[in-house]
């Protein structure tokens, strides 16, 4: 009978153990991404914008047909506030790195009897993927300085093209032959410290794998020319504003 209890007891205090390891004695934590670095700029643009030239679509009907009111070719594209579009920024002393191209390509697309984006940035050796979304032929003719050429016809229908530049420069003019109005200026890169102004003049560079400290950044706008400022990156943030003037 006293063998039978102490077995007994000895169940009961297994099971009880049992039973209290399954319980959680704490809650359990929720993990959060930390929140990405970058630099926010604002530009804008203060003084007489000038005046845009006239476009000639009548040597293309798609085209007339799209912009039956003209084309608006103003460079200088500002909001009421002053906030400049298409201004490409840039570090201009960043870490001496080997940064690899992203296997995602950019995108260039030929529509409305235009390039889009007008203005755009990559990592050399990063794809382009080039679009005519427009019931038109277009083509599509790169003429660098550093980077070798390319001249594509592209008629309504043509399934994308991939393109590329190998060398890092700056401003590389794109342009269409058929439709001489069109114009685009990709940045080949040596690094991913850069970005360009949307519709409101604000800009963001992400500073993901840049070191907090004092850099340089360059602006260039097709019109306004180049300028500069500086930024103080503490915890991969940092703010600037820069004012054009003509």
């Amino acid at each position: 009978m006293l063998r039978m209890s102490v077995l007994s007891v000895a169940a009961a205090s297994l099971l009880a153990g049992a039973v209290f390891a399954t319980e959680p004695t704490t809650e359990p934590v929720a993990k959060t991404a930390p929140a990405a670095g970058a630099i926010t700029g604002t530009v804008r643009f203060k003084g007489e914008a000038p005046k845009a030239p006239a476009v000639e679509l009548d040597s293309d009907p798609v085209c007339v047909g799209m912009h039956p009111d003209g084309l608006d070719l103003n460079t200088v594209r500002t909001t009421a506030s002053g906030g400049l579009a298409d201004v490409f920024a840039w570090i201009d002393n960043a870490p001496d790195e080997r940064f690899k191209a992203p296997k995602e390509p950019v995108v260039l697309d030929q529509t409305g009897c235009n390039y889009e984006p007008h203005v755009f940035g990559m990592i050399k050796k990063q794809d382009i993927k080039i679009l005519n979304s427009d019931a038109t032929l277009h083509n599509i003719h790169a003429v660098p300085k550093d980077n070798k050429e390319f001249n594509v016809g592209m008629p309504e229908g043509t399934p994308p093209i991939t393109k590329t530049f190998k060398k890092d420069e700056l401003a590389i003019r794109i342009k269409c032959d058929v439709h001489p109005w069109m114009v685009s200026y990709a940045f080949s890169m040596e690094h991913p410290f850069f970005g360009v102004s949307g519709a409101d003049g604000k800009l963001m560079i992400n500073t993901e794998g840049l070191p907090d400290g004092d850099y340089g950044v360059k602006l260039w706008h097709e019109t306004l020319g180049e300028a500069s400022t500086r930024v103080t990156v503490a915890e991969g943030v940092a703010t600037f504003e820069h004012e054009f003037t003509r």
